[in-house]
């Protein structure tokens, strides 16, 4: 059985930044914890909270003094002003290019375009967007949200740094169809993102199997699923090598593995030496 990893995979550089300012939090026995979790990897928090970095839900469970660190998906402004408010030390985990997604929907904002936010509506990347973006920024997240656009003269538009390219193009382009106007758009999907998914691209079509490793919180991730399954339909989405179902192999010559950005590459060695482990078990 020939066992391909996808060319791009894993953490990305946003994530890799995240995880190494909590870690260094945790070997300085820094008084503090995530406020939410740092990133879309249950296992990876659970470790995090074992160094003695905890997530805590809310601003309102830190006292005065403690460290509060904000997630990778970015918080809003008014957050930043609670916690300086309650004397609390801020350490900003925010993706780089969340944060520039952040300012160009602020400064669209300012500069009279309409904040029109093109990702998942309940994911904390896009509700952080929109609170830079002003109370009447929107959200819309596939085509048919397109009718809760007010008409405007001008339109800011900003993607979610980890949506998919394929399906933001179709939405702009029935954005633009259904609301005309002058348009400002901010193409803030990061570089990471785009080569994964198009590495996903390729891996499905070349595999008879492919496993799809991450959070299932996690929308990156479900993203490429979302695209190996349209491509290979017998694609599986797991969290551990433990989720493995040897079944999977049955008759499978080719099988690809890729992981989200929230992924460890010890996570993505284990499933490989695992399928590598069944394959020779079943041959």
């Amino acid at each position: 059985m020939e066992i391909k990893v996808a060319e791009h995979c894993g953490f990305c550089y946003g994530v890799k930044r995240a995880v190494a300012l909590a870690q260094k939090a945790a070997t300085d026995r820094v008084q503090g914890a995530t406020l939410g979790p740092l990133i879309h990897n249950p296992q990876l928090i659970a470790e995090l909270a074992s160094e003695g970095i905890a997530c805590k839900d809310s601003l309102e469970q830190f006292a005065p003094g403690e460290t509060v660190i904000f997630r990778s998906h970015g918080e809003g402004p008014e957050t930043y002003a609670q916690a300086e408010k309650q004397g609390l030390t801020i350490l900003d985990a925010t993706c780089p290019n969340v944060r520039l997604a952040q300012q160009k929907a602020a400064q669209a904002a300012a500069d009279g375009y309409f904040p029109v936010i093109v990702g998942e509506k309940n994911h904390p990347e896009v509700k952080s967007i929109l609170k830079w973006a002003g109370k009447n920024a929107i959200c819309v997240e596939c085509i048919k949200d397109i009718s809760y656009v007010p008409r405007r003269e001008r339109y800011g538009v900003i993607i979610q740094t980890t949506f998919e390219l394929q399906k933001f193009n179709d939405i702009l382009q029935a954005l633009q169809e259904q609301r005309p106007g002058e348009y400002r758009v901010e193409r803030t999907i990061c570089l990471a993102t785009a080569q994964r998914q198009q590495a996903a691209v390729k891996l499905a079509a070349e595999s008879d199997a492919v496993i799809v490793i991450g959070g299932r919180n996690s929308g990156n991730t479900r993203r490429l699923y979302e695209i190996c399954k349209a491509r290979c339909e017998a694609t599986h989405h797991i969290e551990s090598d433990v989720e493995i179902d040897p079944s999977w192999l049955d008759g499978v010559e080719r099988i690809g593995i890729t992981a989200g950005a929230s992924t460890p590459q010890e996570h993505i060695d284990a499933v490989r030496d695992r399928v590598r482990e069944l394959a020779g078990g079943v041959a």
